[in-house]
Formats: C-alpha cells, sequence, structure tokens
C-alpha cells in the first residue's frame, strides 16, 4: 500500500499544531521515499527536531542545507537557533554574521543578531542591528519589546529606538 504524501503531511501539520513532536516525526517516516528529500520536508523535520529539543539532529541537518543551498536563509536561521541551544550564543552568532553578508536585507539575521549582541551585554551593537532590522519589516518593533534577549534595551526600544 502507498501512502499519500499530501495526507501524510497534513497528518505532521496536524501533529506539530498539537505539539506532538514525536508522532509527526513518526508521520514523517511514512513518507514515500521519492518524497522524503525536499526542502518542504527538510524544514519540517527541522521544526520537528526543536520541537523535540534535539539540537545537535536540527544543527546538523540545517547546517547541510546551508552549506548545499547558502541562498535559503532559513537554513541559516534555523542552524543558528539549534546552535545556540547546543553549544553557545557565540556559536550561534558566528554563523549568522556568515549569513548577514549574503543576505544582508533578511530583517530576522539582523533581528537574531541584535539578540546575541543584547545578551552579550554589546548593547551599541545590538541597538544598531535593532534599527536596521525595524528599517527592513517593522514588525519586528513589536515582537522586540517583548523579547526577554533584548530586556537590556528594552527602555530604548520603549522610547523609539
Amino acid at each position: 500500500m502507498t501512502t499519500n504524501p499530501q495526507r501524510c503531511l497534513d497528518a505532521v501539520d496536524g501533529f506539530m499544531t498539537l505539539g506532538m513532536y514525536q508522532d509527526a516525526l513518526e508521520e514523517l517516516a511514512n513518507l514515500p521515499p521519492e518524497f522524503r528529500s525536499n526542502d518542504v520536508v527538510f524544514a519540517l523535520r527541522i521544526e520537528i527536531f526543536q520541537g523535540l529539543k534535539l539540537w545537535e539532529a536540527g544543527r546538523m541537518l540545517a547546517e547541510s542545507l546551508a552549506k548545499r543551498s547558502p541562498e535559503n536563509p532559513d537554513w541559516w536561521l534555523s542552524w543558528s537557533f539549534s546552535l545556540r541551544r547546543e553549544q553557545s550564543v557565540e556559536a550561534a552568532r558566528f554563523v549568522l554574521r556568515k549569513a548577514a553578508a549574503i543576505h544582508p536585507d533578511v530583517a530576522l539575521i539582523a533581528y537574531n543578531l541584535a539578540c546575541y549582541a543584547s545578551v552579550r551585554g554589546e548593547i551599541a551593537e545590538a541597538m544598531e542591528l535593532l534599527k536596521r532590522a525595524f528599517a527592513l519589516d517593522g514588525k519586528f518593533r513589536e515582537m522586540a519589546v517583548e523579547d526577554p534577549d533584548l530586556d537590556p534595551v528594552a527602555d530604548s526600544i520603549r522610547a523609539g529606538l
């Protein structure tokens, strides 16, 4: 019996929505082999690994994807997200600085670099990176007010940065 790929992906999405990441991972294994190696499935797998706090697995997959397809900023962001939790803010920051050189107009990269600078106490750098993120995409201003990584610069954000 052949598994319907769309039904399988819908089930994965449902499990993830419910926070049932182990079930989502098991459902991904039901995909026919010819559907397992595409960017949608890779992105789902990374999200599942992150939901399960399998930081090394998430980092390894995202790192390999970023090296294979550096033009996709999502792989870099996923790589740094997992790397921060697996190793350190500094390791994640190193990766995102490379990503920023390739993707200077991706607001989320600038925003995450601002978070990393903030938690390291590098307030001036955090502020500059936040200004860049806000200029690229204003929605980050609202997020920044609530982000605990940005607590050291929260008053400046509220004051209008």
